[in-house]
C-alpha cells in the first residue's frame, strides 16, 4: 500500500497511465509501466552518449585507440542484474480489479479501459453510503433529543425524594445505579473518589466506574484515591489510565478506610452492607457535618499519597527485577528442577516460586508444568540478561 491508502502503488500508477493512453486493453500497459518504472533516465542517457563519444577515437584526434565498450546486456539478464521485473499482466489485472471496485475505471466492450473522474468515483460508490449514514445519524439524533426530554422530569422525581431526609438508604441495585448516575449528571464543580482494595467487579463497582469517567469526561474536576493493589488488576489499570486521560488526578496509597464518593462537598454516598454479603446499598447523606468529615478525611489521605505517575514509573523498575526473577524460575523449571530447589537456588520463599509459575501457567494456558517449561523455552521467556543478579 502507498500513501493513496486502499490503493497501492501500482495501481495509481495504473489509473495515471490509463489517463494518458485511454481505450487500451491491459497487456499493452505492461510495457509502459516497466519502461516507466526500470527504464533508464534521461541523465544516464546523457552520460552513456558522451561517454561512448569519449572513448571514439575519431572525436579525439592523437588519442590512441580504445578498446570497444561491450554491447549492452540483453534485457534477459536484468533481473539476474539485480533490476527488479516489471508488473505482469496478473498484476495488472488485480490492479484494475481494484480500480473498478473504487469506481475510478470503467471497463469498455472490448476490455478496453477507461479512467473515471475521481469525484464521480466518489459520488457514485460513496453515495449510497453516505445517505445510509446520514439517516442513521439522524435516527441517532432523535432518539436522543427524545432520551434527553425526560432529563428535567427525573432530575425532578429525584431530587425530591430524598430532599425531606439528610441521610437516604437505597437497596436496590437498579436504583443505585440511577442514583450514581444522577449524582454525577448533577456534578457541576468536583468529584472526590476513595476506593481501596482491587475494585471487585461487583454491580456498585461497575456504576461508580460509569459515573466517574461520565464526570471526568463532563470536564468535572476529579481526585481518585486507589490502593496499589489496583494495579494488579489488569481491567482497573485500563479504566485508571480512561480516568486519568480525561482530566482527572488520581494518586495511590497503602491502605484505605473506605470506598466514599464526594459531589460538589455537599453529598456522600457511602455503601453500606445489606442482607446479602455479595451486594451493597448507598447511603446518600446530605447532613453538612458528616460530608465535611468525610472531605476532611479525603484531603488528609491526598496529601500522603503517592501521584500516579510516580508509582507507574517505580513499578516499571519492580517489574524489571519480577520478570529477571520470573525467567529465571522458568529456566530452572525447564531444567526439571523441583519448587523447593529453584527457591534456594534463588533466595526467594516456596509460596513465591510457586505462585510465579502458576501465575505463568495461567497466562499461557498450559495444563502443567512440562507445558509451561516448553512454551517458556520456545518463546525466548527463560532468557535473562547476563548481568541479572539475585539475592
Amino acid at each position: 500500500m502507498s500513501d493513496f491508502g486502499e490503493l497501492a502503488e501500482l495501481d495509481v500508477a495504473l489509473y495515471r497511465a490509463i489517463l494518458v493512453k485511454p481505450n487500451r486493453a491491459v497487456a499493452e500497459f505492461v510495457d509502459t509501466l516497466s519502461g516507466a518504472s526500470h527504464g533508464p533516465s534521461p541523465s544516464r542517457d546523457a552520460r552513456d552518449a558522451r561517454g561512448a563519444t569519449d572513448g571514439n577515437p575519431s572525436s579525439r584526434p592523437g588519442s590512441p585507440p580504445s578498446t570497444p565498450a561491450a554491447p549492452p546486456a540483453p534485457p534477459e539478464d536484468a533481473e539476474a542484474a539485480g533490476e527488479p521485473a516489471g508488473p505482469s499482466v496478473d498484476d495488472l489485472e488485480k490492479a484494475v480489479a481494484r480500480l473498478a471496485a473504487m469506481g475510478l475505471v470503467r471497463i469498455g466492450d472490448n476490455d478496453t479501459l477507461l479512467a473515471v473522474s475521481p469525484m464521480l468515483a466518489e459520488a457514485t460508490v460513496l453515495g449510497a453510503e453516505d445517505l445510509e449514514l446520514g439517516a442513521r445519524r439522524a435516527a441517532v439524533e432523535q432518539r436522543r433529543d427524545a432520551i434527553r426530554r425526560l432529563v428535567p422530569d427525573w432530575n425532578s422525581a429525584l431530587t425530591a425524594v430524598g430532599s425531606d431526609g439528610v441521610v437516604d438508604v437505597v437497596s436496590d441495585q437498579t436504583a443505585i445505579a440511577n442514583v450514581l448516575m444522577h449524582y454525577a449528571d448533577r456534578c457541576e464543580q468536583e468529584l472526590l473518589s476513595v476506593a481501596p482494595g482491587r475494585l471487585p467487579s461487583s454491580r456498585i463497582d461497575g456504576r461508580t466506574r460509569v459515573a466517574n469517567v461520565y464526570s471526568a469526561r463532563r470536564g468535572i474536576k476529579t481526585r481518585a484515591l486507589y490502593q496499589h493493589t489496583a494495579l494488579r488488576d489488569r481491567a482497573t489499570r485500563a479504566y485508571l489510565n480512561e480516568l486519568s486521560a480525561n482530566g482527572a488526578r488520581i494518586r495511590f496509597s497503602a491502605s484505605l478506610p473506605g470506598r466514599s464518593l464526594v459531589v460538589d462537598r455537599q453529598v456522600a454516598l457511602l455503601p453500606i452492607p445489606t442482607e446479602d454479603p455479595g451486594r451493597h446499598g448507598l447511603a446518600v447523606v446530605r447532613e453538612p457535618n458528616v460530608v465535611a468529615w468525610v472531605v476532611a478525611t479525603f484531603e488528609q489521605l491526598w496529601a500522603e499519597a503517592a501521584p500516579l505517575e510516580e508509582v507507574i514509573n517505580k513499578q516499571h523498575q519492580d517489574d524489571t527485577e519480577l520478570d529477571q526473577t520470573r525467567a529465571a524460575i522458568l529456566r530452572l523449571m525447564a531444567e526439571g528442577e523441583k519448587d523447593e530447589a529453584i527457591s534456594r537456588r534463588l533466595s526467594i520463599s516456596v509460596r513465591t516460586c510457586r505462585r510465579h509459575i502458576a501465575d505463568y501457567m495461567a497466562q499461557v494456558g498450559a495444563t502443567s508444568r512440562f507445558q509451561a517449561g516448553v512454551i517458556a523455552a520456545r518463546a525466548g521467556h527463560t532468557d535473562t540478561p547476563a548481568t541479572t543478579t539475585f539475592r
